[in-house]
């Protein structure tokens, strides 16, 4: 016999939250209603770093501390990891825009500032997924929820490949459209998007795919299709609010693209069970959609 059996677990205070419909749906719509205001009130600062604080926190730190939650909710002591993840990812996210974009009221690249020593800051935004990965090897029930490397060869493979393809799609259209062009940036840009892509992507992928996704088939017993149409049109909510998509074509390739990244990376969850593929392949394409000209 277990000696779990003679442990007290934690057990939630409300009784609504005990049943997975209720927990789950109170847990996505507030969620997204929080990403969505906290997203809208970024934009209304003109400080760069505290547009990126607000913004950062709001979605991608609080998408991973809701997976946590969901992951552990009947788990000893799951409230007090809950906020140890959150406050390391939140920690991360506001040690990296103060220190990197202090002072600013635009974008790296309109500043000029692509090679700026303080883009290295962004070396910081590698800890929290890292940690985290490390950890959910040790727990179950993260790995239950979707945070595992079971076969992980095949996850990798598979997720670069998607990632690839969806971004040869893209440099394809680019290229004969004649609209835009590619430029290669300077590493030290290339270096600060591939660690803000390493954790945002992650967040995205916890909560759309590990939460939504996965509650939709599992709790509300909707179809795949379903739980997928579902799911991207949310995720899709999260990138056109932002005021820079006001451009129809710039739009159109926002809304197709980032549609080709959620269904991918749904099915791949499908396949595996794990947001790692998706992960992997939402990283490759966010990152060479930065050659952009």
């Amino acid at each position: 016999m277990s000696l779990l059996a003679f442990h007290q677990l934690e057990s939630p205070e409300h009784p609504l939250l005990q049943r997975p419909p209720w927990r789950y749906g109170l847990a996505i719509v507030l969620t997204m209603l929080c990403a969505l205001a906290m997203i809208l009130w970024g934009t209304t600062f003109t400080s760069q770093a505290t547009q990126g604080v607000v913004t950062e926190v709001g979605s991608w730190v609080v998408f991973t501390g809701v997976f946590c939650w969901l992951a552990w909710f009947r788990q000893p002591q799951a409230k007090r990891r809950t906020i140890l993840v959150f406050g390391l990812w939140a920690a991360a996210a506001i040690t990296v825009n103060l220190a990197a974009k202090h002072g600013l009221n635009q974008h790296f690249l309109a500043l000029g500032l692509a090679d700026s020593p303080r883009l290295y800051w962004a070396g910081l935004f590698f800890i929290p997924p890292i940690l985290l990965f490390w950890y959910a090897q040790r727990d179950q029930q993260l790995q239950n929820h979707g945070l595992h490397l079971r076969k992980w060869p095949d996850q990798v493979l598979i997720g670069l490949l998607a990632g690839i393809f969806i971004s040869l799609h893209f440099f394809s259209t680019i290229r004969f459209s004649g609209i835009v062009g590619l430029s290669i940036k300077p590493w030290q840009y290339m270096f600060w998007s591939l660690g803000y892509e390493v954790f945002q992507s992650l967040g995205e992928e916890l909560f759309f795919r590990g939460v939504l996704l996965r509650s939709l088939q599992n709790v509300y017993k909707l179809n795949f299709w379903q739980a997928t149409a579902i799911t991207t049109v949310a995720n899709l909510s999260i990138y056109l609010i932002r005021s820079q998509w006001q451009n129809p074509i710039q739009l159109a390739g926002v809304v197709i693209y980032l549609s080709m990244i959620s269904i991918a990376a749904s099915l791949l969850f499908r396949r595996y069970q794990s947001v790692v593929p998706g992960y992997l392949c939402n990283i490759v394409f966010s990152f060479s959609a930065i050659l952009r000209a």
